[in-house]
């Protein structure tokens, strides 16, 4: 199998960076093989203070990729928001939250729910596959929820989203 990249948006909040290391780890455990946490841009305050609360590094900045590579795109799925070189590459799979702005030259796997935060549906895909959630993990999750439905009062918030965090 070939390696795959995993990465959220330009402007990466707590929800893309948190998204990002949760479906790496997710995949991993999944496909027995490690599946690569990257970031497209600077850190906020915020999600350096979740990353070192639960002693997490900081993904690597990723600046391009190369025709043929292997992604995952997570709280994104719009090419303007991508990282240089995305429109060669192969998008295997995408989890988010936002409308659907992405064409595809071949199926993927792709999933979308009206929920106010990435994690939220990374969450029911780690109880789906009967994959155990690490404390690390669950902590940057939560965090990202808290931070995406701006605790719990944004518009996007739904019922599920409070119940998983």
């Amino acid at each position: 199998m070939e390696k795959v990249l995993v990465f959220g948006h330009k402007s990466p909040d707590t929800d893309s960076i948190c998204s990002t290391l949760a479906m790496a780890n997710l995949q991993t455990k999944l496909r027995g093989e490690e599946v690569i946490p990257y970031r497209l841009g600077e850190l906020n305050e915020e999600t350096k203070y979740a990353l070192k609360t639960f002693e997490v590094e900081e993904p690597q900045t990723l600046t391009s990729v190369d025709e043929n590579c292997d992604v995952a795109l997570v709280d994104n799925n719009e090419f303007s928001q991508s990282v240089s070189g995305i429109e060669k590459a192969h998008v295997k799979m995408v989890v988010d939250h936002h409308k659907i702005k992405l064409e595809t030259v071949e199926p993927i796997y792709f999933i979308t729910e009206p929920l106010g935060c990435t994690c939220t549906i990374l969450y029911k895909l780690y109880k789906q596959n009967e994959v155990d959630i690490d404390s690390q993990t669950a902590g940057l999750m939560l965090s990202a929820i808290i931070s995406d439905t701006l605790l719990f009062k944004s518009p996007t918030c739904t019922e599920q989203d409070k119940e998983i965090a």
